[in-house]
């Protein structure tokens, strides 16, 4: 005879009542912060785009209504904007956009043309058969992305292009401190003050790094990565300092 299998004791009512009760805050929670992500990327976005300009004066309440998003997570996105530089709050008067906001973008180029012109001539050196073949590969789906409509698409090409020559380096101690500063330069990505004409240059440039890699001439690929990193940090000041005399 088949022994019956004993039912587990349904909880009782007060240890079920606290079991809702965690799970609802827990759902409350992960949907608070949701919100408040979707607060920080709306925000940050109309800093980086110089919607909301260095120097402006800020309140929540007012971003609130931008963006659409309760009081709780436009709190919470102004603290992450915060402890990123971005805002930052003036005692008796609220929050502010900080005038540097910009400024640590070409401080991030600027760190990498101090790295990045070696990682290249090291990778003109190292680089293997496959990588230079990705490259090409990369390089020719990109040249269909130079219009300004397809900065997000180009973007990512651009991000797995210097990612590639990093890795062709072959130096984990030199990766390991350049690969965060290409990460970080996801910001290049959502400024929209560059000119229309701007993709088609970083493509003429990443060609150029290309060639130099692909001739495994160590001093071309130095001086085109240093050349195109500069282009782009002085094509982001220029666009900065125009739109901000406006």
């Amino acid at each position: 005879m088949a022994r019956k299998t004993k039912k587990s004791p349904a909880p009782a009512p007060a240890a079920a009542r606290k079991s809702a009760a965690r799970k609802a805050e827990v759902a409350g929670a992960a949907a608070r912060n949701s919100l408040a992500h979707q607060a920080y990327e709306m925000i940050k976005s109309r800093i980086l785009s110089l919607e909301l300009r260095p120097g402006q004066f800020l309140n929540e309440a007012a971003l609130c209504e931008m963006t659409g998003i309760g009081r709780m997570p436009v709190h919470q996105a102004t603290h992450r904007l915060q402890s990123e530089g971005l805002i930052e709050v003036i005692p008796r008067k609220g929050l502010v956009v900080r005038m540097d906001s910009l400024h640590d973008v070409l401080a991030l180029l600027e760190a990498r043309l101090a790295m990045e012109p070696n990682v290249a001539a090291l990778a003109a050196e190292r680089i293997s058969k496959e990588q230079c073949a990705e490259l090409e590969r990369l390089l020719k789906r990109s040249r269909g992305l130079v219009d300004q409509s397809q900065r997000q698409a180009y973007g990512l090409i651009d991000r797995a292009f210097h990612g590639i020559v990093l890795e062709a380096a072959g130096n984990k101690i030199l990766a390991d401190a350049v690969r965060p500063l290409q990460q970080r330069s996801e910001l290049f990505w959502q400024l929209r003050i560059m000119p229309e004409e701007a993709l088609a240059v970083t493509q003429r440039e990443h060609e150029a790094v290309l060639s130099a890699i692909l001739k495994h001439d160590a001093e071309a690929a130095r001086s085109a990565m240093h050349a195109h990193l500069l282009s782009l940090h002085n094509r982001i000041l220029k666009a900065t300092n125009l739109r901000t005399r406006v």
